[in-house]
């Protein structure tokens, strides 16, 4: 596992995060939560096994 995919590993989750916080502050919907965390996993695991 190289550094990239280490960095990939923990850059998703805290992105979902943010996106729960925005959700929780009333800045975000609901779907636009799912969206924000499926398309941020999406291109994490394309990238993670591109790498």
């Amino acid at each position: 596992m190289n550094q990239a995919q280490i960095g990939l590993l923990i850059v998703t989750p805290l992105l979902i995060g943010v996106a729960v916080a925005l959700h929780r502050e009333g800045v975000m919907s609901r779907g636009g939560v799912v969206l924000a965390s499926l398309a941020s996993v999406a291109a994490a695991a394309w990238l993670f096994f591109t790498q």
